[in-house]
């Protein structure tokens, strides 16, 4: 098999489950750069409310919604609790092969107990179902699919501060899986969010990824992919505005994968395992909202 064909599962795994960003903005100690994750603020986010999603409940109103980021639409529901007064708001992402739909019943969920305003997207780069058959586009699909991701969470924090229910100042984050990986990037590049909970969330080592790679290819490996490396990012997120939660019979992320986010995460990031698989079960999203409950701060509706 040839070296190219032999990275395709590799590289296509990186292009779907890991985090990227844009431009570089400068190169820090280990030589590989720093994404600014730039777009243009000045771009119209043309937010759709398109109407309710389902029927209202007595606590809270969901919406279907659509809004601008890139070129690209971004589906999301917005769970939007009863009452006038400005909320803390936070952004749900779904684990790979999801969509907005996946995390909506938990969205709703801390919309009822904990009276937050829920957003939950549609990641860009669920769309793609193209695999490139070549290195040279195996390593800039890597890149580019998640700086839309990371790009379109931006863009939602842009449009949570213009929502006349939401404290702009009060806005975090939730990631499952795929979606907690993105939100290992996003840690370390969105500095509005105030705290992130990420579930499931783990990441292959650069070294990994580069042993894997043909000799003579390791050196625009490493730099392509560890530009956009989840490990370096999370990193680089504020201290204590991280939670990370894992299960102890996880069948899809190996534990190595999932310790190598709680070794790379910030001083202060707090860490609970349960006894529960991939998609952890309701403590932990019980605890999860509680942390949020203090991070933001959200008051118990």
């Amino acid at each position: 098999m040839r070296p190219v064909l032999r990275l395709i599962p590799l590289l296509t795994c990186v292009a779907v489950l890991a985090a990227c960003g844009g431009s570089a903005s400068h190169v820090p100690s280990d030589g590989l750069p720093r994404l600014d994750f730039g777009y243009d603020t000045s771009a119209p986010l043309q937010f759709t409310d398109h109407g309710l999603a389902h029927s209202a409940t007595n606590r809270y109103v969901v919406h279907d919604v659509s809004y601008a980021s890139g070129g690209r639409t971004v589906q999301a529901y917005l769970v939007v609790p009863r009452g006038a007064q400005r909320r803390p708001a936070v952004i749900f992402v779904h684990g790979s092969g999801g969509d907005r739909s996946e995390l909506l019943p938990q969205a709703e969920l801390l919309a009822q107990r904990r009276g937050a305003v829920a957003l939950t997207i549609t990641a860009p780069s669920s769309a793609v179902t193209t695999t490139p058959r070549t290195l040279g586009g195996l390593l800039a699909q890597a890149r580019s699919l998640t700086v839309n991701d990371v790009v379109a969470v931006r863009r939602a924090v842009d449009l949570l501060q213009t929502l006349p229910s939401v404290d702009p100042h009060r806005i975090g984050y939730v990631g499952w899986s795929a979606g907690a990986r993105l939100g290992a990037v996003v840690a370390g590049a969105e500095p509005r969010l105030r705290a992130l909970v990420l579930l499931s969330a783990g990441a292959d080592s650069l070294s990994a990824f580069v042993a894997n790679a043909p000799a003579q290819a390791r050196g625009r490996v490493r730099r392509v992919l560890g530009s956009v490396d989840p490990l370096r990012y999370i990193a680089w997120a504020r201290p204590g505005s991280v939670l990370l939660e894992d299960g102890h019979r996880d069948a899809v992320v190996p534990l190595p994968a999932l310790e190598n986010v709680i070794r790379a995460a910030p001083k202060g990031t707090t860490v609970r395992w349960y006894d529960a698989p991939h998609e952890l079960d309701a403590q932990a999203y019980s605890d999860a909202f509680a942390w949020l409950a203090k991070k933001l701060p959200i008051e118990a509706a």
